[in-house]
């Protein structure tokens, strides 16, 4: 398989494992709703959505580790099907050891760290209903299923690592869709809070099993070679991974502390409409990025390699890729505006434009600078830790400023001037310039052919917007999505697909004619 199939089956794996999550926290919902008392179901969301961020305390690691791997690899040569050398299996092999005993030692501190300060949370619960050693019990299993998580991601680096890109997302997610459905079937025969957490618990462990399985059956060779624990190389693998970490945490604060000063504020009914502008565009925006997210362990070999040109296809590809859908998309959106929320939530839920279009701009510059760090740090560049956390402090102080004064407009206007001062001209620079793509290059290649689909997406809805041509809102919301779809489409052909691409898919649609 080509590089480029193992991106786009890397990039439909991953989109396809989001949607799955999505679709399973909409079923498992009401479920919950019917079979948990209101306190319960509260302590519950509360546990769930708490454990859910321990994975930041893998401090960077599995990005590092995979990138060292796929490294590795590459010192075997570019193409993805050609046979490891000696000294790549070693290398490969001494990594993996590495990682083993690294991700336990990680996976006992999540569970001590996270053990300890839940219960200095939870002990402060006012509950009426739910006892407090359920809860705390309930809070140790989970603890414990996120631990088990973090321990088995060391398979997960492999296999992405040495270009099974996207099949660790598969797996999880059949593994999810089982925890899901046992979790029902626990609800419907009574079960309460310990019996769902240990079933989380219980389909961790038995996910790394078949991540492990599946790495031995894919790649046996590298299994079956016991690698040797080098002590500098992991000494020496901490420093980029802390980075790794900072960027990483930089980007949860700048992007996901909105609520909590909407909240301080006292604008708790603006929250729900808030949430929902932000929400639709926020999707759009991981949509974006899933193909270059799919396209860094083949730039980490590529690099290794030395294949500079193919590296700027890549990128140049990618980047028109995720920005050409983030405009079309926005464009869509921007100009169906109230009437997208009004058949999506209801009349009275549309936040306003100015705050639309903030979150357009902010989102669009995001997939920019995101992309073009992606792939920067894919070369072993974690040189923006520093930036990113600024502007995380930046986006904290603003918010405290503006919001109080000019309320939502201001916190979301907070966070795009931290991101316009700091990250979304710096990441964007300094990533372009590892890679070799000149600026006026990337303008004409890049930013030209998505500005002129924003305009044409956006001529095109207006247009027929203007002309009436849909009897409900219904109609119009559907109609518009589906004209954007084919004008981006038309640009995609244009130019996302290679001749070759294009002449393969000519050649095909003959083929069914005749």
């Amino acid at each position: 398989m080509s590089v480029t199939k193992r991106i786009a089956f890397g990039a439909a794996a991953n989109g396809f494992s989001r949607a799955t999550t999505i679709v399973l926290a909409l079923v498992l919902m009401p479920v919950l709703f019917h079979h948990l008392a209101k306190e319960e179901l509260g302590v519950w969301l509360l546990l769930a959505q708490s454990s859910a961020l321990l994975f930041i305390l893998d401090f960077g690691l599995s990005v590092v580790l995979t990138r060292r791997i796929a490294m590795a690899k590459g010192k075997s040569g570019s193409d993805p099907n050609a046979p490891l050398t000696d000294e790549t299996r070693r290398e490969i092999a001494d990594l993996v050891e590495i990682g083993r005993r690294l991700f336990l030692g990680l996976a006992i501190l999540t569970f001590l760290i996270s053990s300890f300060s839940g219960f200095v949370y939870l002990r402060d619960l006012h509950l009426a209903t739910v006892s407090l050693p359920v809860v705390w019990t309930s809070w140790a299993v989970l603890c414990l299923s996120q631990a088990l998580g973090v321990w088995g991601l060391t398979w997960n680096c492999l296999l992405d690592g040495v270009g099974y890109v996207g099949w660790d997302a598969l797996l999880s997610s059949s593994m999810q869709a089982l925890i899901l459905f046992a979790q029902i079937a626990a609800l419907f025969l009574g079960g309460g809070l310990v019996t769902l957490a240990i079933i989380a618990a219980t389909g961790w462990f038995l996910q790394r099993i078949i991540l492990r399985a599946f790495a031995r059956a894919r790649r046996p060779e590298l299994c079956q070679l016991r690698g040797r624990f080098d002590r500098a190389l992991a000494l020496e693998m901490i420093s980029p991974s802390l980075r790794a970490w900072a960027t990483g945490l930089g980007g949860i604060i700048v992007l996901n502390t909105d609520q909590f000063f909407i909240a301080s504020f006292g604008g708790m009914s603006n929250l729900p409409a808030y949430r929902a502008a932000y929400l639709v565009l926020y999707n759009l925006n991981v949509l974006s990025v899933t193909v270059s997210g799919a396209s860094v362990v083949f730039i980490s070999q590529l690099w290794q390699a030395g294949e500079l040109a193919e590296i700027r296809r890549i990128i140049v590809r990618n980047l028109r890729l995720g920005l050409g859908l983030m405009a079309a998309g926005g464009a869509c959106i921007l100009l169906l505006g109230p009437r997208l929320f009004d058949v999506w939530l209801g009349a009275g839920n549309f936040i306003g434009y100015p705050i639309l279009v903030i979150f357009f701009a902010l989102l669009i510059l995001e997939v920019q600078s995101y992309s073009v760090t992606l792939h920067s740090r894919a070369t072993e560049d974690e040189a923006f830790a520093f930036w990113s956390l600024g502007g995380a402090g930046l986006k904290l102080v603003l918010a405290a400023i503006l919001g109080a004064r000019f309320g939502l407009i201001g916190i979301a206007g907070s966070t795009l001037l931290a991101q316009l001062v700091t990250n979304h001209w710096y990441m964007t620079y300094r990533g372009l310039r590892r890679l070799r793509v000149g600026l006026r290059s990337y303008a004409t290649e890049v930013l030209l052919p998505v500005a002129l689909l924003f305009v044409l997406v956006a001529v095109a809805v207006g247009a027929t917007l203007s002309a009436n041509l849909f009897a409900t809102e219904w109609q119009a919301v559907i109609g518009c999505s589906c004209l954007a779809g084919l004008v981006l489409a038309g640009f995609c052909w244009c130019f996302v697909l290679e001749p070759n691409h294009r002449d393969r898919i000519v050649a095909r649609w003959h083929l069914a004619r005749s």
